[in-house]
């Protein structure tokens, strides 16, 4: 169960607090947004919760449910501390629905961080995801393994773009060291805001090769 800054800010616009679900958790973002304003985050029964809700008037992420993320969500996950990207997260949490994939951001948790991300775009509760680690060869092998996912290495803006236009790509693979936070932050914007559609053809092309032993 997952809130963001902008659901907390309708709460506690409306209701004068914010309280959430037993067990809730927030977007970095969101904790931003309730420790700049020192606004305690109280927790009680689901029941409650729901009113508040549907009285602000905003969706319930997550609220009654087991899903990581909302529909149409991006999920991301950090190899390491990516300062720089994850403050270019933060930044795009305002307008893009971003949630952080719960495994411990280790580059042995890799194939474990991916496996979440393949089985939420599979079930149809997020759109894609955003890998960020150290160095990209292994991240990219590993997540086109997986049928759900389409990978491929933001190295720019050129890159991400024929990406998506050619594959529909839905995952963005960003070896953080190796930008400057502006960079970080505009491969992310064109990524999570492009619109994608998988042709037939290329389907074709991927069913094909999937069968290769």
């Amino acid at each position: 169960m997952i809130f963001t800054a902008r659901q907390l800010q309708d709460l506690h616009k409306t209701n004068g607090h914010v309280v959430l679900p037993y067990g809730a958790r927030l977007t970095p973002m969101a904790a931003d947004w309730a420790k700049a304003r020192k606004i305690a985050v109280g927790y009680g029964p689901e029941e409650l919760v729901r009113e508040q809700v549907k009285a602000a008037g905003t969706p319930a992420t997550g609220i009654g449910s087991k899903e990581a993320a909302p529909s149409g969500a991006f999920l991301w996950w950090c190899d390491g501390p990516c300062g720089a990207a994850k403050a270019a997260l933060a930044a795009l949490a305002k307008e893009v629905s971003l949630s952080p994939v719960d495994t411990p951001p280790e580059q042995k948790r890799l194939a474990a961080a991916i496996k979440r991300v393949a089985t939420e775009v599979k079930a149809g509760k997020a759109s894609g995801g955003v890998l960020l680690v150290e160095t990209g060869a292994a991240a990219a092998v590993l997540a086109n393994r997986c049928a759900s996912l389409r990978a491929i290495l933001g190295t720019g803006l050129e890159a991400v773009e024929q990406g998506v236009a050619q594959v529909a790509a839905n995952v963005l693979i960003i070896e953080y060291p190796r930008k400057a936070l502006p960079e970080i932050r505009n491969v992310l914007a064109r990524f999570v805001r492009a619109k994608r559609e998988l042709t037939d053809e290329m389907n074709r092309q991927i069913q094909e090769l999937a069968a290769c032993a």
